[in-house]
């Protein structure tokens, strides 16, 4: 059982022959008394600042949490960025090389056009070189028969 300071002041002894001083006895009891009033006090702020620091524990460690909480989204979010940014190149580079392929294809259809545009221009030349000749032949032999005695 736990003593109070009051307990302690107000403890009676029977008195006994040849026992303690009375006196002595209630001046080491007040004393007892005051050293235990002050254990209790110095307890009781001891107990406030156990409660004091437990709350500021518990603050610090929600704190940690939540800072912990708040760096795994940003690397998540991070990460999230990266892989969006990754297939967001690619796309733009399969898009490029999807350009560049049409753009290619269509300079070599161009290419092909020319070329036988040439060739046609070559062919439809020899054709008007022949038909030329031709007239002219035709109107050298006129000339001639006009201009033969007759």
């Amino acid at each position: 059982m736990a003593l109070t300071p009051l307990e302690i002041q107000e403890k009676s002894f029977s008195s006994a022959l040849f026992g303690y001083s009375k006196n002595e006895v209630e001046q080491f009891l007040e004393e007892v008394a005051e050293s235990l009033k002050e254990l209790q006090r110095e307890n009781n702020a001891l107990k406030d600042e156990v409660a004091k620091l437990q709350k500021e524990l518990e603050n610090l460690q929600s704190q940690e949490r939540t800072i912990r909480e708040a760096i795994l989204k940003a690397e998540k979010f991070s990460e999230t960025l990266r892989e969006q940014a990754e297939q967001e190149a690619k796309l733009i580079v399969s898009r490029a090389e999807e350009e560049a392929k049409r753009l290619v294809n269509e300079a070599e259809e161009k290419r092909r056009s020319i070329l036988a545009e040439i060739e046609n221009l070559k062919q439809e030349r020899e054709r008007l070189i022949l038909e030329l000749r031709s007239m002219l032949a035709s109107w050298q032999e006129h000339l001639e028969k006009s201009l033969a005695p007759k």
